[in-house]
């Protein structure tokens, strides 16, 4: 009870942020398309570092196995959720963005910097196990859904500065390489940042949508239903099936950091390719805005329904 009291804390406080980031642009400060820069600082420079100082850690084989624990739950259950939305395509027809919505959540902007707040770089080390599939599973089946086209990107994966800040921890804490002082204190004041300055782009890009069509766009309501609690419950269903957690309880701090990240909203990947595709981009940012609203209900709910099924 005590984390999902502080889980609803962080969040609101976080959206205070998106709150902000919309202000400034009404007030005529900033224009809604400094979002972009914005955006780029936080992709290409604040969460690498974050990632990257998550792992200034010393790997232990508990450790190790904890990444790969999360690592392959998160795998499966991105399958999970590919095929399931394979079955709701035909059964609700499903739209590509409909689709991709419920599949990818927002692991990076929201997730990242929410569990480094609440439970300490360590934990951000086990979340960004989720970043490896979640970058492998959006640009090949997220691309080509959204895209209609077939073929793996496989460019797209490696040039992605989450997966580089990946291999690039893997590395050092692999080899054992400490990050001189310097550099460090400067790696650590950018990881300070992640959180307003992503949430800010939110309230920045929203300024350009009438708010009021967000909460009454009645196709987001069960699309964001699938993405906030079902998918996440199935994801959780499938690890009770496993019986993983009843023989390795051990591993249960970490894998609740991995059911936070599969439990975040809507993915801003998902509502940038449909912008540069011209792919229902309106649609795509409504379900971003509104899953980010409700998630400060959902988000909690899903870590205080893991704790009872999982009291590790």
């Amino acid at each position: 009870m005590e984390l999902t009291m502080t889980l609803i804390s962080r969040l609101s406080s976080m959206m205070l942020y998106v709150v902000v980031g919309y202000i400034i642009v009404k007030i005529g400060l900033l224009k809604s398309e400094d979002s972009k820069p914005f955006s780029k600082l936080v992709v290409y420079v604040l969460q690498p570092c974050l990632i990257v100082h998550s792992f200034q850690i010393e790997l232990t084989p508990e450790r190790l196995k904890g990444y790969l624990a999360v690592l392959v739950f998160s795998t499966l259950t991105y399958i999970l959720w590919i095929a399931l939305s394979a079955v709701l395509r035909k059964t609700m027809h499903l739209d590509p963005i409909d689709q991709t919505t419920l599949v990818y959540s927002n692991v990076g902007n929201l997730v990242l910097p929410l569990v480094s707040m609440i439970l300490g770089d360590e934990m951000v080390f086990y979340a960004s196990a989720v970043q490896i599939p979640f970058n492998f599973f959006i640009w090949t089946h997220g691309y080509q859904t959204i895209r209609g086209e077939k073929g793996v990107n496989i460019a797209k994966i490696f040039k992605n500065s989450n997966v580089i800040a990946v291999l690039i921890g893997i590395v050092i804490v692999t080899l054992h390489i400490h990050i001189p002082e310097i550099p460090e204190t400067a790696i650590e004041g950018f990881t300070s940042m992640v959180g307003p300055a992503s949430m800010m782009v939110v309230g920045m890009v929203i300024t350009d949508i009438d708010l009021k069509s967000v909460f009454t766009y009645k196709k987001a309501w069960p699309i964001l239903l699938g993405r906030l609690i079902l998918f996440p419950c199935a994801a959780m269903g499938l690890l009770f099936i496993s019986g993983f957690l009843r023989h390795y309880p051990v591993y249960t701090p970490m894998i609740m950091v991995g059911v936070m990240a599969l439990s975040a909203p809507p993915a801003s990947t998902v509502s940038q390719l449909a912008v540069v595709y011209d792919i229902e981009p309106i649609e795509a940012s409504i379900y971003n805005v509104l899953g980010t609203f409700l998630c400060i209900v959902t988000m909690p709910a899903i870590i205080m329904l893991f704790q009872m099924i999982f009291p590790g």
